[in-house]
């Protein structure tokens, strides 16, 4: 009697298995995607919109870095300078997010479906936080440069170009290391809740997977953080401090190498303001959607908008930089023009540009030279 009651389950088992095949025979495959993923498309002039959002990001993005490119290769006097190995860094992550990230979830948002499979799924989720960790890491070690430049001068010597070259190496490494181990098992990429794009799995129950988010969460953001917020406290602090010494002495009489000392540390003074502008915007753009994937270990069943919105914010991330450095650096601004343009020049606007004039009566060495008033060019920086 017992047998045949177990024969029947099977026969029920199987009778529904195969029911459910057949069933998900005749769905689609993005239909079968949703069901399985658990889904929730967004209404179609929410994929509209994130389409037209994405497409607008996308070829300011893919210009800016590509022009930021260009303009540092086609001009020595930007390539000798280590600290601008970062910025270099900076543009072609960027590009490769633009490239290998945008195209496949803008195509998919004007479909309203993922159009790429799982494979897809898998490579662009892996392709796109990869790229977004080596411009976390660049950006921490950035503001590490700016804290050597203005705290401890005296150590810049040692940021030099083979230096520099092996610190990024040392990034890719890095934000390999963190992004790789969903490809192994330790979690995984699957749909972003709204469908189009890929990410990590974020509320994966598995032990492991918890583990590693746990991980990921403090070195790929708390701990960059916690280093850029350091730097740039120690460096805007020190900033001041020079900045006053400097208004100072315009009305004292200083040494010729007072006076260059005095011009470079204005230079570098601003220079930190604009790394900590691009640093800051980072960190605002990204903090929304870490603070949501973390909200989804606890509760999966987050808002959709909630889920939307801060990932589509993350994702304007990669343009910022370009647009920065355009409207915050004159230089920049000049280089920029001078690379594309055959008949502007970039030697007459550096003839233009800020002078300071200070009193002086002793030369390098101390020599007395009778007072006199020089006027110093703007001094070179070791960024841009």
């Amino acid at each position: 009697m017992q047998s045949d009651n177990n024969t029947t389950d099977v026969v029920q088992e199987m009778e529904v298995e195969n029911v459910t095949t057949w069933a998900l025979m005749e769905e689609d495959d993005w239909q079968v995607l949703v069901r399985r993923y658990d889904i929730r498309p967004l209404s179609s002039a929410g994929y509209m919109g994130c389409a037209i959002y994405l497409v607008i990001i996308g070829l300011v993005a893919t210009t800016g870095n590509t022009t930021t490119l260009v303009m540092f290769l086609r001009n020595r006097k930007l390539r000798v300078k280590p600290h601008n190995i970062l910025i270099l860094n900076l543009a072609i992550s960027d590009i490769g997010i633009s490239v290998f990230g945008y195209p496949l979830t803008t195509s998919s948002c004007f479909a309203e479906r993922y159009l790429w499979g799982m494979v897809g799924c898998k490579i662009q989720g892996f392709t796109t936080f990869f790229l977004a960790m080596a411009d976390m890491y660049t950006l921490t070690v950035i503001s590490v440069y700016r804290w050597v430049a203005i705290c401890r001068p005296h150590y810049n010597h040692r940021l030099n170009f083979s230096f520099t070259v092996k610190v990024v190496v040392g990034v890719w490494v890095a934000a390999f290391i963190t992004t790789a181990p969903p490809l192994v098992g330790m979690s995984t990429y699957i749909f972003e809740p709204f469908g189009t794009s890929c990410t990590i799995d974020w509320d994966d129950p598995a032990p492991v997977s918890v583990f590693y988010i746990y991980a990921l969460v403090l070195v790929a953001y708390i701990i960059p953080v916690v280093v850029m917020v350091y730097c740039y406290w120690k460096v805007v602090a020190r900033s001041k401090s020079l900045l006053k010494k400097v208004k100072q002495s315009k009305c004292k009489t200083l040494s010729l190498g007072e006076a260059e000392e005095a011009n470079s540390t204005m230079a570098e003074c601003k220079v930190t303001w604009i790394s900590l502008l691009m640093v800051s915007v980072f960190v605002v753009i990204w903090s929304p959607y870490t603070f949501v994937c973390v909200w989804a270990i606890y509760d999966p069943d987050i808002p959709m908008w909630l889920n939307t919105l801060p990932t589509m914010c993350a994702k304007s991330s990669c343009m910022l930089n370009p647009v920065i450095f355009y409207l915050t650096n004159p230089l920049f601004r000049a280089t920029f023009r001078a690379t594309f343009s055959r008949r502007r020049k970039i030697l007459p606007f550096l003839s233009r540009t800020k002078s300071r004039t200070f009193k002086v009566d002793r030369t390098k060495d101390g020599i007395y030279i009778g007072e006199s008033r020089v006027t110093l060019r703007q001094a070179d920086t070791t960024l841009f």
